[in-house]
C-alpha cells in the first residue's frame, strides 16, 4: 500500500523546518499539488514586487497547510483552488493567523481565494471551533514552531477528526517538538523555544494509508472467496481510520493484523449491519461503510458526521442521492445517515445507473468498489477522480479480480 497522504502532506511542510527524506511517500494528486506549491514558495524571493500565485486544485490539506506555512516566509502569496475549493470555508483559520499577527484575507464569503501579505505572525493564544476542520488545527500545529511565541489552542466545540491532530501531533514528536493537550482535547499548547531536531536516520518511512486500505477491506467484504492482503500498516500506525478493521470484524469479516500486514476475508454468510455507529473521528471511512451498509442485513446509522458537508462534495448528500438510485432505503439529516440494507438489486435498473461522482474520490472509490464486485454492470462517472488520493484504486482492484 502506498504512502498515508495525509501523513504525507504533514511531513512536507515538517520537512521545510528540519531536513529529512521522505520512504514511501503517497504519490498522488494532493500530494503533488502540496509538492508543487512548495517549490514555488522556495523558488521565489521574498523581495520580489509581484506575489507568488499558487493554484491548489480541491486539495484541503494543501491549501489549509500552506496557507499557515506561507505567513512564515515574509513574502506576499496568493493561493486558489478549484471552484469547489472556492466553497470551502477557511475563515475560522485566517482570523487565527491575523491574531497570531500576520496579515492575510480571504473572499467575502470566507472562502478561498487567500492574500497574505508579507507579515510574519509571533504567535500567541487563539480560539478555533473545534467541530468544522481538524486541518485548521494541524495547520496551526505545523507552523507552531517557528513562532517565537508559542502556540496555544483553544477548541470551542465538540472536536471532530481528533486523529488527525493526534497524528500531527505524532509526527512533531519526532522533530523534537513537544504538544501539550487537556485531557478534555479543548487546548494544545507548544512552548516556545523548542529545539527542532534532525530525525535520527534522515529518513522518515510513511505508513501505507489506511483510508485507501478500507476499500479493499471493503472488496473483500464483498467477495469472500478473494481474501486481500494490506502490506505497509504498522499496528502501531498513527492513523485512526485503522479503526476500518473493527468496523469490518463487527459486519463479520475474518482480520488478522501482525507486523505491518493486514489480512482480511469476507464471511461466508451475509453482512451484518453495524447498528448505530459514531464516525466523527474517523469521517474518511463514512463512504466505505455506507456502501457495505447497503447490502449488509439490518439498520446502519452513521452519526456526528456534520463536517461532511464541506469536504470535496456535501458527502451525505452525495451518498443518499446515489445509492437511492440502486434501490437502497436511506435517511440523512445534519449530521447522520441512516441506511436500510440488504438493497434488493434489479439487474435492468443498474445497467441504467450512472453514478455521479460529484469529482469526489471517496464518492468514485466507494461506488466503484461495488463496481469491482457484485455490480459490474454499474457505470461510475469521472473514474480518474482517484487521483487525488489513490492513483492505483481501479488497477489494484483489477488485480484482486484477476489473482484467486
Amino acid at each position: 500500500m502506498k504512502g498515508s497522504k495525509s501523513i504525507t502532506n504533514r511531513s512536507l511542510i515538517l520537512r521545510q523546518l528540519t531536513p529529512f527524506k521522505l520512504k514511501n511517500p503517497a504519490k498522488c494528486e494532493d500530494s503533488f499539488f502540496m509538492q508543487e506549491g512548495l517549490e514555488k514558495l522556495k523558488k521565489s524571493s521574498s523581495g520580489k514586487t509581484d506575489p507568488s500565485k499558487l493554484y491548489l486544485g480541491n486539495a484541503g490539506t494543501a491549501v489549509r497547510f500552506l496557507t499557515s506555512y506561507a505567513t512564515t516566509l515574509n513574502k506576499e502569496v496568493i493561493i486558489k483552488g478549484s471552484k469547489r475549493m472556492h466553497e470551502r470555508p477557511i475563515k475560522p483559520l485566517i482570523k487565527a493567523l491575523n491574531t497570531l499577527g500576520a496579515d492575510i484575507s480571504c473572499s467575502k464569503t470566507g472562502c478561498p481565494p487567500i492574500h497574505i501579505q508579507p507579515k510574519i505572525p509571533k504567535g500567541g493564544k487563539v480560539q478555533l471551533p473545534g467541530d468544522i476542520s481538524s486541518q485548521y488545527i494541524t495547520s496551526l500545529l505545523l507552523i507552531s514552531p517557528l513562532l517565537k511565541k508559542g502556540l496555544t489552542i483553544e477548541l470551542q466545540g465538540e472536536v471532530c477528526s481528533i486523529p488527525y491532530i493526534e497524528m500531527t501531533i505524532a509526527l512533531l514528536k519526532k522533530i523534537g517538538i513537544k504538544v501539550d493537550t487537556n485531557s478534555a482535547f479543548s487546548r494544545l499548547r507548544v512552548k516556545p523555544n523548542q529545539k527542532i531536531k534532525r530525525i535520527k536516520s534522515g529518513s522518515l518511512f510513511i505508513e501505507g494509508d489506511a483510508s485507501s486500505a478500507s476499500y479493499l477491506g471493503a472488496y473483500a467484504a464483498l467477495k469472500p472467496d478473494r481474501p486481500v492482503t494490506i502490506e505497509n500498516i504498522p499496528t502501531s500506525s498513527i492513523q485512526g481510520d485503522l479503526a476500518f478493521k473493527k468496523h469490518l470484524k463487527k459486519m463479520g469479516c475474518h482480520v488478522t493484523h501482525k507486523n505491518s500486514t493486514i489480512q482480511i476475508q469476507g464471511p461466508s454468510k451475509p453482512l451484518k449491519a453495524l447498528g448505530i455507529v459514531d464516525m466523527n473521528k474517523t469521517p474518511d471511512l463514512v463512504m466505505t461503510f455506507a456502501i457495505l451498509a447497503a447490502f449488509a442485513e439490518g439498520k446502519t446509522r452513521i452519526t456526528n458526521i456534520a463536517n461532511l458537508k464541506i469536504k470535496e462534495s456535501n458527502r451525505i448528500q452525495a451518498l443518499e442521492t446515489e445509492l437511492k438510485k440502486l434501490g437502497t432505503k436511506v435517511k440523512s439529516g445534519k449530521d447522520f445517515i441512516e441506511i436500510s440494507g440488504p438493497t434488493q438489486i434489479k439487474p435492468t435498473r443498474i445497467r441504467k445507473t450512472k453514478i455521479k461522482t460529484y469529482n469526489d474520490h471517496r464518492i468514485a472509490m466507494a461506488f466503484g468498489v461495488l463496481k469491482k464486485t457484485i455490480l459490474p454492470h454499474l457505470r461510475i462517472e469521472n473514474p480518474a477522480v482517484v487521483r487525488k488520493s489513490y492513483p492505483e484504486f481501479w488497477s489494484d482492484l483489477n488485480k484482486l479480480n484477476r489473482n484467486k
